[in-house]
């Protein structure tokens, strides 16, 4: 019965780590509203108008730091000598346990943290209004930079993820390391494809040939590193983090 998957499992297990962290996701949540409030009233003192990219990129300052705390918070109760027998004994599977804090650190946390921000830079565009004559406008929450922000919050929190599950102690110190690890590591795998794609042109600055060869190979390995983060990196990172969590429950 428990190897099949259930969805009222997984919202009882959501339900539950929510409401054992309610104080620190309150208190979060409070801290962030009104730093990012401050901020907003600056922006509008400026032009008296917050534009789509001020607010995203107020929104991306807090919105993938804070999500990454947030997996580690989540993820923290895993590491807990007296209580981790507890957690791993709850009448849910791996794979709805996976699912579950997925949903909540990624899905779930991206639309509550879309929402928190409208709502505050909405609050300051009125606040704005009463204090320095700010004329009302609706806040331009949806852009192609917050689409990007969301989309590579997705794509590198599977590495948090795994790190959180991991590692015991220096969670976000030893995941950041291994990150950039691979970074360096697909910067010096593209090279040498480069380099055997190219080996026939003279790669010298000022070679006309040398020059188109380096900007078609810059053209295909943008693609290539695209589809690999997007295709490879978040689903790899997930069957890692899915294995770790079987390895504990073990």
């Amino acid at each position: 019965m428990m190897h099949q998957f259930n969805y009222k499992r997984i919202y009882h297990f959501i339900r539950r780590d929510l409401t054992i962290r309610k104080s620190s996701i309150s208190t979060a949540l409070i801290v962030i509203s009104a730093i990012l409030f401050v901020f907003f009233l600056i922006n509008l003192r400026e032009d008296y108008r917050i534009t789509s990219g001020e607010f995203t990129n107020l929104f991306g300052l807090f919105y993938i730091p804070a999500g990454v705390l947030f997996t580690f918070s989540i993820c923290k109760e895993s590491h807990d000598s007296k209580a981790n027998h507890l957690y791993f004994v709850l009448p849910v599977s791996v794979y709805e346990r996976m699912a579950a804090i997925w949903f909540t650190t990624t899905i779930l946390y991206t639309a509550v943290f879309s929402v928190l921000s409208f709502v505050v830079g909405q609050f300051a565009i009125v606040t704005g209004g009463i204090l320095f004559g700010t004329d009302f406008h609706l806040l331009p929450m949806f852009s192609g930079e917050y689409l990007g922000f969301t989309m590579f919050y997705s794509i590198i929190q599977p590495v948090f993820l795994v790190g959180a599950l991991a590692f015991k102690k220096n969670r976000i110190g030893k995941t950041l390391l291994v990150f950039v690890l691979v970074f360096f590591g697909v910067m010096i795998y593209n090279l040498i494809l480069f380099t055997m794609l190219n080996y026939r042109y003279d790669v010298l600055p000022g070679n006309a040939l040398a020059s188109e060869a380096f900007g078609l190979a810059q053209s295909d390995f943008s693609v290539f590193g695209m589809l690999f983060f997007l295709g490879i990196l978040g689903p790899v990172m997930l069957f890692v983090a899915y294995c770790k969590m079987v390895e504990k429950e073990v």
